[in-house]
């Protein structure tokens, strides 16, 4: 994921280019796996201070503002900072739940985005990989699973404890956030051995701390989207029944009878060259389909009297109603006119 530029803030606030980057993390995430969909997945890294954190919220977040529910759950017990990170407060945890003395309902807190919820953990837990292998809490792993479109662990880095290898084995999907230029190769390659080793699901790595790449191309999109200076300064479009006042042509004529058709003015006019609308039945579809006209026939170049002139068939390959004589007439003379121009080299 890009930088981040308010990321000296203690709460998350993503600028574009690290939002954009999360709804990609969450696209890949969900084309993953279509027919079995991730909804537990824990992220991890391989040593401290790759920005794991900051990956968890923005992807969280992400989540959020697609319209499905999301629980982030704090599960670095012995380094707590995701609760600083959303910017909220929780007074029970993970231990609460587990214990029995709360629901998992009275302890997660509802975050500044909605559909957004943190699960905190209590301070000085004792023996945190033995909580993360324990009977209950895969019994709180499935009750998230049923309550919570997705679930998403913030985990200790592999190289320091074993909670990540441990709960990397109670998940649908691990990922290892990987901070560039920071890490090395053969810390990083040891990390994603041990956690295989421990049988977690390893789909993929998440590179933070990026430079931005495609700023230009989000700056044209967001100036085509909503517009350029000189679009906003262009004059707004008068209708007008005399073509000549604006430059522009005449309104096109599908009715068939060869007269100009009337620009509409008001509701009324609106309202009757409105289209008809659908019906389910059979007669309503035959009826809406005998109201459109018939198409137009490609026209020719207009003789000097004002006159158009209706192509031949033949000429440009169209099918329909053959031209009439004096037509045909019309037009067999204007291409002698343009034969003999060209022979004339005008």
């Amino acid at each position: 994921m890009p930088r981040n530029k308010s990321s000296r803030k203690k709460v998350v606030q993503p600028d574009q280019h690290v939002q954009n980057a999360a709804k990609t993390l969450l696209a890949n995430i969900r084309f993953m796996s279509v027919d079995n969909p991730y909804k537990l997945i824990s992220l991890t890294s391989s040593v401290p201070n790759e920005g794991k954190t900051f990956v968890t919220a923005s992807l969280g977040q992400a989540i959020a503002t697609s319209g499905k529910t999301c629980l982030v759950v704090e599960c670095d017990m012995r380094r707590r900072s995701m609760a600083g990170v959303l910017g909220v407060h929780a007074q029970h945890g993970i231990y609460s739940v587990m214990s029995g003395s709360l629901a998992l309902g009275q302890v997660v807190v509802a975050t500044r985005t909605p559909n957004l919820y943190f699960l905190d953990a209590e301070p000085h837990i004792p023996n945190p990989s033995d909580i993360l292998s324990s009977k209950r809490f895969g019994r709180l792993l499935q009750e998230m699973r049923a309550t919570y479109d997705y679930v998403i662990f913030d985990t200790p880095p592999v190289g320091t404890f074993v909670d990540a290898a441990v709960l990397g084995t109670r998940v649908d999907a691990v990922f290892v956030v990987v901070r560039e230029n920071y890490v090395h190769r053969e810390e990083l390659k040891n990390a994603v051995e041990q956690l295989q080793a421990s049988g977690s699901n390893v789909a993929g790595v998440v590179m933070n701390f990026c430079e931005g790449r495609g700023s230009s191309y989000y700056d044209y999109y967001s100036s085509y989207t909503h517009g350029s200076e000189a679009e906003k300064d262009a004059p707004a479009y008068v209708p007008s029944n005399n073509p000549a006042s604006t430059g522009m042509s005449a309104p096109l004529d599908l009715s068939g009878s060869g007269a100009p058709a009337a620009t509409p003015t008001g509701d009324q006019d609106a309202k009757a060259v409105a289209p008809a609308p659908v019906t389910a039945s059979r007669q309503g579809v035959r009826q809406r389909h005998a109201a459109v006209p018939a198409a137009t026939p490609v026209s020719a170049p207009v003789a000097a009297e004002g006159q158009q002139v209706t192509s031949s068939p033949r000429q440009w390959g169209g099918a329909g109603k053959a031209s009439s004589p004096e037509s045909t007439a019309v037009y067999e003379r204007l291409a002698l006119e343009q034969r003999a121009r060209k022979a004339n080299g005008q």
